[in-house]
């Protein structure tokens, strides 16, 4: 697995905590910003979404379970 530099990402589980939430969709999470048009962060590495993931799921930002 690369290195990768979280610091672009770090509000997502720090400062801007409150703002996100993860919605579970199968076996995988996504990120959404919160607010008047939520929207889907989609990052195109897998390693580096399973990275912001894990520190978001251990931050205890929302989880929101998809309708299925």
């Amino acid at each position: 697995m690369s290195e990768w530099d979280l610091s672009a990402y770090e509000g997502m589980w720090t400062t801007e905590r409150d703002d996100w939430e993860l919605h579970r969709a199968g076996d995988s999470y996504l990120p959404v910003s919160k607010g008047d048009r939520p929207m889907v962060h989609l990052m195109c590495d897998d390693d580096l979404a399973e990275l912001v993931v894990a520190r978001m799921l251990a931050a205890g930002v929302t989880v929101v379970d998809e309708p299925g």
